[in-house]
């Protein structure tokens, strides 16, 4: 009778798929190297004073810039929409290549336990394309749209994002919900 594995946690880290994730992040590093990748792509925590989301004054927690840069799928698909304040984006983007270094809950913004994100805070995920001039650039922010998808025979998550209302203020301080 055959043998088969079953998947775990031990099973997984020990496969050959799994010890080529860092090659394959030393690769992907090369096409920022380049210039081929010239945007940030960040995970951004940010907590309200009121004790729920978009109550109080709200205060970056915590930025983790995702490295190496990942790729942008098609950002053509949001289109500006005009609103009674002025223009607004929407629409979804897919981001690729995201390390298989990051863990789900990582890329959902829930601790380590899996635990969801507390009342008084939120999460998104935000890119950036920096002006050559030193100056910051537009902070786009996103939302998962689901759940990340993690391609081993690839070494990389997919994540598809879906285009949040505002941004925060290109100096980084938390702009309204």
């Amino acid at each position: 009778m055959a043998k088969f594995t079953p998947v775990t946690s031990q099973q997984i880290k020990g496969t050959l798929a799994r010890k080529f994730v860092g090659l394959g992040d030393t690769l992907r590093n090369m096409l920022t190297t380049f210039g081929l990748r010239t945007y940030r792509v960040s995970l951004v925590g940010i907590q309200w004073s009121g004790g729920e989301r978009g109550v109080g004054t709200p205060t970056v927690l915590s930025e983790l810039l995702i490295l190496p840069t990942p790729k942008l799928v098609d950002m053509t698909a949001l289109t500006e929409i005009v609103q009674p304040i002025g223009l607004d984006e929407a629409g979804s983007v897919q981001v690729e290549q995201i390390s298989g270094t990051f863990t789900e809950e990582q890329l959902l913004g829930r601790d380590a336990n899996g635990n969801d994100i507390p009342a008084d805070q939120e999460f998104f995920w935000e890119i950036e394309f920096p002006r050559l001039d030193g100056k910051p650039g537009e902070k786009r922010r996103f939302f998962p749209r689901g759940a990340p998808m993690y391609y081993p025979g690839r070494l990389q998550w997919v994540v598809r994002l879906e285009k949040g209302h505002s941004n925060r203020q290109r100096d980084g301080s938390p702009g309204s919900p």
